[in-house]
């Protein structure tokens, strides 16, 4: 049902990973030291002040040995922190190039570029990952590549956790607070566009999509969340499902993900486990489309087995937040092929 990497590929991957995370580090150290500090005269006296962007200046005081100090001190920061992080950005396209070369991922490109780019706008902790896509975060956490079709999609599904959406604004940049998620998109690939009559989709010019999802609270009266991420016509209008609550309430699993031309994201998805009984769960539905319940069932089995076999630290007993009636003995006879 999977396949290990080779020992090059794994050793390549955690080198990898180490140099983003040094990466990750300088790039928030640099972000200490953005804008600049200088002295501005005033009435006869010299002041200095923090500029952090245009027309965002602070006055730290007049100038005495303990400003000059501060002044002294931010100019090294400043060329060090953007002397590191210039050293470890080339040591990322090192990596990327040596990724692709020996093949350690195989994460699309698009989703990988996403991933990134929602980090960059400061908004990954409103959006997860849900459906196919987090088969390539399972198994790369696994060491494995999954056989088969199972992985094999050409749309991504998009969870936004609605109820933070008081602080959405506020942790996103000013791009995303003026064009919206499409604009984010546009960022990675200016093909993309919402569908017509289909505003919870974009498609590329390759025909790849991504799907923007929020729950459905039970009671419809109780359903005063807008759909939409930032109040824009042109951006995504969310599509509401039920029992996303269910894995908005699962543990996060955060994994880097290596696309097929070696870039690196961070993927937060589902807990493995939450996606089992969830996917369990899809395939028994009676109003569920039967062309896809064999393939959620191929999938609920492909991580379950890869659970039982490479994880076996994450216990099934862990997770509460699904009815007792999808955790029960009939759900364990079916994953093993008993029922």
């Amino acid at each position: 049902m999977f396949t290990a990497l080779d020992e090059n590929q794994i050793r390549q991957y955690i080198d990898a990973e180490q140099a983003r995370k040094s990466w990750l580090a300088a790039e928030r150290r640099a972000q200490n030291y953005r804008g600049s500090m200088y002295w501005k005269t005033v009435k006869g006296r010299d002041y200095l002040y923090r500029e952090y962007a245009a027309r965002q200046a602070k006055s730290l005081g007049v100038r005495t040995p303990e400003t000059e100090r501060i002044l002294e001190e931010f100019k090294k920061g400043k060329a060090s922190s953007e002397q590191t992080l210039k050293q470890l950005s080339a040591a990322i396209a090192t990596h990327t190039r040596l990724n692709a070369a020996l093949r350690v991922g195989r994460t699309p490109n698009v989703v990988v570029g996403l991933l990134e780019e929602i980090r960059r706008t400061g908004l990954q902790d409103h959006f997860m990952v849900i459906g196919t896509n987090a088969l390539y975060a399972y198994e790369t956490q696994a060491g494995v590549r999954f056989n088969g079709d199972v992985t094999a999609t050409t749309d991504m599904d998009l969870l936004w956790d609605s109820r933070k959406r008081i602080t959405l604004a506020a942790d996103g940049d000013e791009h995303f607070n003026k064009y919206g998620l499409i604009g984010v998109l546009k960022k990675i690939d200016p093909t993309f566009e919402l569908l017509k009559d289909q505003e919870y989709s974009a498609a590329n010019s390759q025909g790849y999509m991504i799907d923007l999802i929020k729950r459905r609270p039970a009671s419809f009266f109780d359903d005063k969340e807008h759909p939409q991420l930032i109040a824009n016509p042109d951006d995504f209008w969310a599509t509401k499902i039920k029992n996303m609550d269910w894995l908005l309430s699962s543990p996060k699993f955060r994994q880097v993900v290596v696309g097929t031309n070696g870039s690196m994201a961070e993927m937060v998805t589902v807990d493995p486990r939450a996606f089992v009984f969830y996917k369990t769960w899809l395939s028994q539905k009676e109003d569920r489309n039967p062309m896809k319940k064999p393939r959620d069932l191929a999938q609920a089995r492909a991580v379950y087995q890869l659970l039982q076999e490479r994880l076996p630290q994450l216990s099934f007993d862990k997770i509460h937040v699904f009815p007792e009636s999808l955790r029960d003995d009939n759900t364990f006879a079916l994953l093993d092929g008993k029922s």
